[in-house]
């Protein structure tokens, strides 16, 4: 009887993750998906879903949150924006409300750059 390894688990985790996130991508961004080099973009993937477990967003959630949020903000948008800066490294916070955070500020940014008003983050 084969059995999978601890490794090989996490390895498939690490698949389904990527894949579920590419997916995300494709159904809300199909233009900029089209011109994706997907293989690059698992690498990316990875080094924020490396930056999200620093920050304490260590369930899948808050990861695809943080990784999702990279990706339509820049890499670097955890260190470049104050205000996120000082909520991600904030230790009192949990991770589900820094995700919430990152998801509220997201979408009042691309409300706002659309022209639309912005409204109460809550």
């Amino acid at each position: 009887m084969n059995q999978i390894s601890s490794e090989q688990w996490k390895q498939l985790g690490r698949d389904s993750f990527d894949a579920r996130l590419i997916a995300i991508i494709r159904r809300n961004h199909p233009e900029q998906a089209a011109k994706m080099d997907f293989a690059s973009v698992v690498g990316a993937f990875h080094r924020q879903a490396a930056k999200a477990q620093h920050y304490g967003l260590t369930d899948e959630h808050s990861a695809a949150t943080f990784v999702y949020t990279a990706w339509l903000m820049g890499e670097e948008f955890d260190t470049r924006i104050p205000a996120i800066a000082q909520i991600l490294n904030d230790k009192r916070m949990k991770a589900i409300e820094k995700a919430k955070a990152l998801a509220n500020f997201s979408r009042l940014v691309f409300r706002t750059l659309s022209g639309g008003a912005p409204r109460s983050a809550a």
